[in-house]
């Protein structure tokens, strides 16, 4: 039986039930076994094994979400989550067409005449202003206001951080990530579009520009350098291009040509922008944009998804709570939510939404919730007994939505606390 103090504990619970705590179950006391399960029920075939990849089975599920082990050639990844999965295993091809371009002999001259750049691009930026801004800007005013911008962003922080001292509030911090989580750096910078050539290669190859991935990365910046400082051209190398595979890419279209095609500077304040008008402005945004953990890619995926939410209430509390994730996979899961609730937008309007952590509640009507939540499996253990019976989630008409897989245990006693479940509502991105 649940105490009385369980019941009590307030809607953070939530969270740390879904996403953070996720004790083992105990068998004796009624609940289910902490599962291993197989790739295919989490996951769909392309993402468990193809000609550069295969997934360990059984796969472990942590914090409700499976621990795949991506085993290939180019080496072993152990991500969290079907996301990352899709994500890491898209990103395989990107990572062998660049060492095929690594060899080449022309890259490595272009390596050799960058080594001299940094100083020469110094130089340009005067001599040749408009040369020097991505080839894409309307003069050396382009210049100015990226500078001034990334002034006014640092001067920001430095006077919320000293309201923070003088008034003894406590400055916004990050949940921990999970393991095997590394930060990115940040890439708020670059007014002089040093990250344009980047973005090229990120297009040409199907990727994110902004990726994490410590194998990646590096060589996504090797070559972005030999292009931009190396005269090194993008479309050198025949056949590049990488098909994207479905279920990859947990963005449509409108999201991916944001990153691709816009300097990182200029789309973070499109992201404010569209904030503003939402209603949602000051500290909290800030805090949103310094949360490196939301990098531009995943920043602009999150604005994108509010703003199909038009006139719904408490848009607001998901930035909020954005401020505070540590790590991609919660990053990301938080992203899913939202989007889930997009989608019963369509279906059912809904008037407000409120949200903790990764955590997504909406509500079409004073009698009804609706909470999304972005996992790949959940089965019945005390965290999700003590879901069943959360005084702030009372109404008459209570449905969760689950991105993956709830077992057949966990939707008997959800349904006899009165639950409706709906669950496999990972969607397929539309292009």
């Amino acid at each position: 039986m649940i105490s009385m103090k369980t019941k009590a504990r307030g809607f953070t619970a939530l969270v740390a039930y879904m996403m953070v705590v996720s004790a083992p179950a105990q068998s004796a006391g009624g609940f289910e076994s902490t599962p291993k399960l197989a790739g295919a029920d989490l996951a769909p075939a392309a993402l468990l094994g193809g000609p550069l990849h295969s997934v360990g089975e059984p796969v472990a599920i942590e914090h409700y979400m499976g621990r795949f082990n991506i085993e290939s050639k180019l080496g072993e990844f152990r991500v969290l989550g079907v996301h990352m999965l899709g994500t890491r295993v898209q990103e395989l091809a990107a990572i062998v067409a660049l060492d095929e371009v690594n060899r080449s002999e022309a890259f490595q001259q272009a390596l050799v005449r960058s080594a001299q750049a940094p100083v020469q691009l110094i130089g340009s930026a005067f001599t040749n202003p408009v040369g020097t801004v991505e080839n894409i800007a309307s003069g050396f005013g382009t210049i100015l206001g990226r500078v001034g911008r990334l002034a006014t962003t640092g001067a920001q922080a430095v006077g919320d951080t000293a309201s923070d001292m003088s008034s003894n509030r406590q400055q916004t911090q990050t949940s921990a990530p999970f393991a095997g989580e590394a930060e990115p750096p940040a890439f708020t910078g670059d007014p002089f579009g040093f990250n344009k050539a980047r973005r090229e290669w990120a297009k040409q190859l199907q990727i994110d520009p902004y990726t994490t991935n410590p194998v990646l990365r590096p060589r996504l910046d090797a070559v972005a350098r030999a292009t931009f400082v190396g005269d090194f051209a993008v479309n050198a190398t025949i056949g590049l291009v990488v098909a994207p595979l479905q279920y990859a890419s947990s963005f449509d279209s409108v999201v991916r040509d944001s990153v691709w095609n816009t300097p990182v500077i200029d789309l973070v304040a499109r992201n404010e922008r569209k904030l503003q008008m939402m209603g949602i402005t000051g500290r909290p945004v800030r805090d949103f944009f310094r949360n490196r953990w939301f990098t531009p890619t995943l920043q602009t995926a999150l604005v994108e998804a509010l703003d199909k939410l038009p006139d719904v209430r408490g848009r607001e509390t998901v930035i909020v709570s954005a401020a505070t994730l540590g790590g991609e996979v919660r990053a990301r899961a938080l992203i899913g939510a939202v989007l889930m609730l997009v989608r019963q937008h369509r279906e059912t309007p809904l008037r407000s939404i409120k949200t903790s952590g990764v955590i997504v509640v909406g509500s079409p009507d004073p009698g009804e919730l609706i909470v999304a939540a972005d996992l790949d499996y959940v089965w019945w253990n005390e965290q999700t007994a003590e879901f069943t019976s959360r005084s702030d989630l009372k109404a008459k008409r209570r449905t969760l939505l689950v991105s993956g897989t709830v077992s057949e245990r966990t939707v008997r006693e959800l349904a006899h606390a009165r639950w409706a479940v709906r669950s496999g509502l990972r969607a397929e991105t539309k292009n």
